[in-house]
């Protein structure tokens, strides 16, 4: 149950920040207070980090993947369809390739 509320933890974290730095961001852009060139370039460096995050699922157990998913759930309204898919849809996918890699290692030890 830990790991789970760890999941949890992290994406609503991960989310809810995500949306106070590109709100942030944006209102630069529009006081012309940096380039908008810079908003692309964190925009990269987040999206990077989330897969960075996603790719590290295989890592970390199935519970706090479970946590991550229902948070982004909790979260869909304030994301948008990218971000969903980031946050909800591949985890799940991430969930679904984990388990036919462990039935195929299974069937190979018998």
């Amino acid at each position: 149950m830990k790991q789970f509320q760890r999941g949890l933890y992290e994406v609503i974290v991960g989310i809810v920040g995500g949306i106070v730095i590109s709100a942030l961001l944006q209102s630069f852009k529009e006081n012309n207070v940096i380039p908008s060139n810079y908003v692309y370039l964190f925009t990269a460096i987040g999206f990077v980090g989330s897969l960075a995050t996603l790719f590290s699922f295989w890592k970390t157990g199935i519970v706090f993947t479970l946590g991550w998913i229902v948070g982004a759930w909790l979260l869909k309204d304030v994301l948008s369809t990218g971000d969903f898919i980031i946050y909800f849809v591949a985890p799940i996918a991430t969930l679904v390739i984990r388990g036919i890699a462990f039935f195929k290692k299974q069937s190979r030890l018998r």
